[in-house]
């Protein structure tokens, strides 16, 4: 056009306004009548539109709040205009007085290019668009038949209990609107499906194609002061303060002339969060609320207004500015005021109004904030420059969650493929672990905790174990070095042997000892005696005197000739202190089966932990075994006592001569208490009136220390380990237990080795998560990106 054609374009346009001032509509005619010359050609808007592409691509891949993508949130009182603001920036009506927009961000991306490719939310083609607008029941329309058209998005943050989502779910398109009349309804039923039944914060994604400007705003839901139901105020409140808190959030404050600004609910949440306002901006709306009459509210205003298109804000005001914008009056809206008409009667406003047409002769700067065309270019090049200066830390971190996730992925194991081979693998890895911890092959801990029950086992054999009370000295079969205990005594040579008499005599402190039988028996009553017995490993309260020896004797004397003892008597002592081994075998087989069903448990947790009904399955068939197992040693542990119960007998004839002298020479010296040693044989030529109750003592304690003790404390650990254990550990009888629950093991594979579901959706989700970061990566490396 030439300077001629301009000037009467211009004079054709000219109305109301004061000298020296354009109306809008001529600049609105210039552009739409210059062919191929509109803004979104020029270089720089086309960085605009790629840049904010970029930020937009994050935002439906639903990284933007990991990688800190800067974002526009405009919020205010729901009676401050904010409403207004948002429809003349977008172009489009938004559902006002609703009971859904007033707890659902509405999340808009204007765009003045539609990028047809699908991006990578999985954007769907035209027939796609046709079918959801049906099933939603919404108005049709090609989206090929008008370059502008809305696609409506739901994003849903929270699960079904109201509880935030781990990650942000990629958004699900809704609708596709290609009339700009139908969005109103579009968007209120967007809402209600996001919001019904639940009562928290979901967004709706409007993403323009068509647009006037490229720009991407939050507008959050007006702050609500009173209402019907106080738990909506509270829950509006927490959802605009968490919009606002986040470092990379620019808010966008909605703050109506002729009030406070400063004391607005909006600038107090906001100043909690940025108490030096380097990222917040201010929107003065309904500027006409104030008379031109008063001179000094209106002067005011411009100065705060100046200070943001000059230099920088003065000291107290916001970092970013502020911004005037003429919302229409009611009667304007309740007529359907279009946005041509809209932006003339902003441009009016302007132009005609006493205060604000001086102040922009004075400062034409204050032009690029008078209006909300002027807002919305503001805004885009603000927030275009938010996220360039952000682009390096968001590469950053997308390479750090994406090498995280990577990592996870890479630690999981895979799904199965062959699984029969698969299971035999596990069942030969259970056989092996069970083996290794049996033996103490690599882990002791198993082996060391049976290995203590063994031994509770073989003290509960000591405490059966005969003693006999001589004069006051209590003599047991066992000496300290057999009952594994006080190795100092044992190394000075103490037999264990318990001396009532210096015992009594230490008691009491010098008292005269105890000597006699009768008040040794009497002393060793006593709780005192009865806890170090317990502590010595005696047989508590079932000692034998000889006094009740010589009364078995006599009871079983027959057609001997004197000083014969007879044999049946012997036969009677010995059973006195036999059958009493039943009771710590069973409890030491119940110990050590219960290691082994916990044992199995946590091997076949081990291998099988990624296959819940492979676990179950085998867990089940190695307890069945184990029970199995138990039985069988519990029949042999029962055989081999009933066969030492019943019967007496040894072959190593010489050792229990041998045991049998030296336990007659401890009975006889506790009897007769020399003052010194003397030779063995010597003294023990010594008759005694209590020879022949002597003897049987020494020959019980020696069968019992020889054969008893030695026998028993053996088998029955023996047994546990050979009929239990040992085949526990074996392949063979693994494979054999899963084959019995399981008969085909072949066909049941499948089935068996299906991975949790768990790790399955964890799996999944990281598999998503790493496509959805590397194309936010690979969007962050475009060349619009650099």
């Amino acid at each position: 056009m030439t300077l001629s054609e301009l000037k009467e374009l211009r004079q054709r346009c000219l109305g109301r306004e004061l000298p020296n001032f354009t109306p809008y509509k001529t600049m609105a005619a210039a552009a739409t009548s210059h062919a191929g010359g509109t803004l979104a050609d020029t270089a720089y808007q086309r960085t605009v539109c790629s840049v904010l592409a970029i930020a937009n691509t994050l935002r439906e891949l639903g990284v933007d709040n990991e990688l800190q993508v800067p974002a526009l949130v405009i919020a205010g009182d729901q009676s401050s205009g904010k409403s207004s603001v948002v429809e003349a920036i977008t172009g489009i009506s938004l559902p006002r007085a609703d009971g859904t927009c007033t707890r659902c961000p509405t999340e808009i991306r204007m765009r003045t290019q539609d990028p047809m490719a699908a991006g990578p939310s999985g954007s769907v083609g035209d027939s796609d668009d046709e079918t959801l607008n049906n099933a939603a029941g919404l108005p049709s329309g090609s989206s090929s038949s008008t370059s502008w058209q809305c696609r409506i998005k739901l994003c849903c943050e929270f699960d079904s209990e109201d509880k935030p989502l781990a990650e942000k779910p990629p958004e699900q398109l809704f609708c596709v609107v290609t009339d700009k009349a139908h969005v109103t309804a579009c968007v209120s039923a967007a809402q209600a499906v996001l919001l019904n039944p639940r009562a928290v914060e979901a967004t709706v994604v409007l993403e323009i194609d068509g647009a006037e400007a490229d720009l991407t705003i939050i507008d959050l839901p007006g702050i609500i002061h009173s209402h019907a139901d106080p738990d909506l105020i509270k829950l509006v409140k927490h959802m605009i303060k968490a919009s606002l808190a986040p470092a990379h959030h620019i808010i966008v404050m909605a703050l109506p002339a002729g009030q406070d600004a400063e004391n607005q609910a909006i600038r107090l949440w906001a100043r909690e969060v940025d108490p030096d306002g380097h990222r917040s901006i201010g929107i003065i709306t309904k500027p006409d609320r104030v008379p031109e009459s008063e001179t000094g509210e209106n002067q005011k205003l411009i100065k705060l207004v100046e200070a943001s298109a000059g230099s920088g804000a003065a000291d107290g005001h916001l970092r970013l500015g502020y911004y005037v914008v003429k919302n229409p009056g009611q009667e304007q809206l309740a007529a359907g005021i279009s946005s041509e008409e809209r932006r003339e009667s902003e441009a009016r406003y302007f132009a005609i109004h006493l205060h604000w047409s001086r102040a922009a002769r004075r400062t034409p700067a204050l032009l690029q904030r008078l209006g909300a065309d002027a807002l919305r270019t503001g805004l885009s090049g603000l927030l275009v420059e938010q996220i360039t200066a952000q682009l390096p830390e968001m590469r950053r971190s997308c390479r750090e969650l994406l090498g995280a996730v990577q990592g996870e992925l890479h630690a999981m194991p895979r799904p199965v493929q062959d699984a029969p081979r698969e299971l035999d693998r596990l069942l030969a890895r259970v056989a092996a672990a069970l083996h290794s911890h049996i033996h103490a092959d690599a882990d002791c801990a198993f082996y060391q905790r049976t290995k203590a029950m063994y031994r509770a086992y073989g003290e509960g054999v000591m405490r059966s174990l005969p003693a006999f009370l001589v004069g006051s000295t209590l003599i047991s079969a066992l000496d300290s070095s057999d009952k594994g205990m006080d190795v100092a005594a044992v190394a000075a040579g103490n037999s264990g042997d318990l001396d009532l008499g210096a015992l009594a005599a230490q008691a009491a402190q010098g008292a005269a000892a105890i000597t006699m039988e009768a008040e040794a028996e009497a002393f060793i009553e006593s709780d005192a005696v009865q806890k170090l017995l317990a502590v010595k490993i005696f047989l508590r309260r079932e000692h034998m005197t000889l006094r009740e020896l010589k009364e078995l004797r006599q009871r079983c004397l027959g057609r001997e000739l004197p000083n014969f003892t007879p044999y049946k008597a012997m036969e009677s002592l010995l059973q006195r202190f036999k059958g009493k081994w039943h009771e710590p075998a069973m409890s030491c087989l119940s110990g050590v089966a219960a290691a082994a069903h916990k044992l199995a448990d946590e091997v076949v947790a081990t291998e099988f932990g990624r296959y819940p009904a492979g676990s179950r399955t085998a867990s089940a068939a190695l307890s069945r075994r184990v029970e199995g197992l138990v039985d069988g040693a519990a029949a042999l542990i029962e055989q081999l006592l009933r066969m030492e119960d019943g019967d007496v007998f040894t072959r190593n004839e010489q050792r229990l001569r041998e045991l049998e002298v030296g336990f007659l020479a401890r009975l006889k010296r506790a009897y007769l208490r020399p003052q010194a040693l003397e030779d063995d044989d010597a003294f023990l030529a010594q008759p005694t009136p209590v020879d022949d109750e002597l003897h049987m003592a020494a020959s019980c304690l020696a069968y019992f220390k020889q054969v008893a003790f030695g026998r028993v404390q053996d088998m029955v650990p023996m047994a546990i380990r050979g009929t239990l254990l040992d085949r526990l550990g074996s392949q063979d009888e693994v494979v054999a237990a899963m084959q019995r629950e399981v008969p085909d093991m072949a066909a049941a594979a499948p089935r068996l080795l299906s991975e949790d579901p768990r790790l399955a959706a964890r799996r999944l989700q990281c598999e998503q998560r790493e496509r959805r970061l590397r194309d936010a990566l690979d969007a962050l490396y475009r060349p619009a990106a650099a």
